[in-house]
């Protein structure tokens, strides 16, 4: 049965998608991951994980759901779909994907609309839509851009072939390639990480690369003065300013593991 699940714990929501045996992805998944994006945020979670427990990440999309559909039919399925995509970028926290086995079609898709991508070492990524007539229904030819830029783009939807997880990172669109016994601990490890520092700053900072990256630089600046400039306000940036002044340089940083940030 296609499920969703989510768990929270020290600040992170870890998200664990599962559909067996090919961890396809469809409407049920995508309901469930919008809502998990929900109750995170509701919840007050500072980073997510979005990992499957399975042998592969996801084999891309149920094609059962595109076999005698019209364009109007397209439109009401891929609608979720982007909705999805947007909740994912525009979620307070960062989120990390952990993707391992096959990273296929819309599976590569929701992996892109992450902040980070960490891959086991025996990922195999594709989108593999032009095999069946389609092009990246979820975003993946332009999100795929904006990581590796337009010409390698072109050849990974065009060729549909199948790349490692090093061709991947060596393209820049992997973050981190981890040994897949390690996968799930690193990936947690640095979400927890993250989960500790101060989540307004980094709701602010991923707020700007998206806005910078959807219009432009210097539309980011006007972003910058408008919006960001409102952590000198919060407690977070006071107080970590305060304990800098207080103690010095080199004795903050070598104690910045006990500096609480609050969220305020």
């Amino acid at each position: 049965m296609s499920r969703v699940d989510l768990e929270l714990t020290d600040g992170v929501a870890v998200v664990t998608t599962v559909n067996p045996p090919a961890e396809l992805f469809d409407e049920a998944q995508i309901a469930g991951l919008r809502d998990a994006v929900r109750k995170a945020t509701a919840d007050g979670a500072r980073a997510m994980v979005i990992k499957s427990d399975a042998p592969l990440f996801s084999g891309g999309a149920d094609v059962s759901l595109f076999h005698g559909k019209s364009q109007q039919d397209g439109l009401g399925m891929l609608t979720d779909g982007m909705a999805l995509i947007a909740e994912l970028e525009d979620a307070p926290f960062p989120i990390i994907a952990a993707v391992n086995g096959f990273c296929f079609a819309a599976g590569l898709e929701l992996a892109l609309a992450c902040d980070f991508i960490f891959a086991a070492d025996d990922t195999v990524f594709s989108q593999v839509e032009a095999m069946i007539g389609a092009t990246t229904f979820l975003g993946g030819a332009y999100r795929l851009a904006e990581r590796c830029g337009p010409a390698i783009a072109r050849e990974i939807v065009y060729t549909a072939d199948r790349y490692s997880a090093e061709q991947f990172a060596q393209w820049r669109i992997v973050n981190r390639v981890v040994p897949t016994a390690d996968l799930h601990k690193t990936a947690v490890k640095v979400a927890k990480k993250i989960a500790r520092g101060p989540s307004m700053a980094h709701a602010q900072t991923k707020s700007i690369i998206r806005h910078a990256l959807t219009h432009n630089s210097r539309s980011a600046d006007r972003l910058v003065l408008d919006e960001a400039t409102s952590l000198y306000e919060t407690r977070d940036m006071q107080h970590a300013v305060g304990l800098l002044l207080e103690q010095g340089a080199r004795d903050f940083i070598q104690n910045h593991r006990e500096v609480v940030f609050e969220g305020r």
